[in-house]
């Protein structure tokens, strides 16, 4: 499965940009073998699909998922992990155990290394990658096959209701990945609010769809680019009450839901 962000123009504001989370393919892994089928969804599809994955990683699942993060990354933002970290927190808490933990590594495969958009899953680790040009090459376009305009990709493979395998696939060429409270955008990047996207994609990790219909949740498929704003906020890190029961309806037998905001 392929969940990606899709960059849009708004008609007002002199063309408020704005990004927009689509469906785009699944992957299921089948039960009788180890051949992986895919298939795509169409983008503009209008529906919700508010739990892809019921069962989330399972019962039998040794938890917390461990989302591998390379050093490269960090060096190149060192406040990239408490962001990330952070939507791990949001998360964790909402469920009322550590289900997703972050792990250092000093190399994981990334930039231009994979040759296409699923490759990530031939390997053992779940983890966050940044595509991004190298020696001439356009790492996004190229290695995902996916237009420029897409933010970012969380792919899957998956046994019927539960989650085999996972990765997030960002847009490096064309965007920057930061906090949208304090930075600000480049000339030729777009800012993007890490803890916000890492929250919704972190969603979908763990078996959350898209809520087309509900503004007020984090995995609603819109949000502001660039520095945050009153007129044009760019931040969600909050989830609703209805993420919470979702989640939580996935993921049971935990603490009571801990949350130092809530999203209305």
């Amino acid at each position: 499965m392929s969940i990606t962000y899709l960059l849009t123009q708004n008609n007002f504001k002199n063309f408020i940009k704005k990004i927009i989370f689509y469906i785009c393919s699944f992957i299921f892994l089948v039960s009788c073998g180890s051949q992986v089928n895919s298939f795509s969804l169409n983008e503009e599809n209008n529906e919700n699909q508010e739990i892809i994955y019921s069962e989330g990683w399972g019962i039998h699942y040794k938890y917390p998922i461990i989302v591998h993060l390379s050093k490269e990354i960090i060096q190149e933002n060192n406040n990239i992990s408490k962001q990330i970290q952070n939507a791990m927190n949001t998360w964790n808490n909402a469920i009322g155990r550590k289900i997703l933990t972050l792990k250092f590594v000093d190399k994981i495969h990334s930039e231009n290394n994979f040759l296409s958009l699923y490759a990530p899953l031939n390997y053992k680790n779940t983890a966050i990658y940044f595509d991004r040009k190298k020696d001439n090459s356009n790492g996004w376009q190229e290695r995902t096959g996916k237009n420029r305009n897409i933010l970012a990709s969380t792919i899957f493979s998956s046994n019927k209701n539960i989650i085999i395998k996972a990765a997030i696939r960002f847009n490096r060429d064309n965007y920057i990945f930061g906090n949208t409270k304090t930075d600000q955008s480049y000339e030729k990047q777009i800012l993007v609010d890490m803890e916000s996207i890492a929250l919704h994609e972190l969603g979908h990790v763990l078996g959350l769809g898209h809520m087309l219909n509900e503004s007020s949740s984090v995995m609603y498929p819109f949000i502001n680019t660039g520095p945050d704003s009153i007129d044009s906020p760019s931040t969600v890190r909050c989830l609703s009450k209805n993420d919470i029961y979702r989640i939580r309806s996935i993921y049971m037998g935990g603490k009571e839901a801990k949350f130092s905001c809530l999203q209305k």
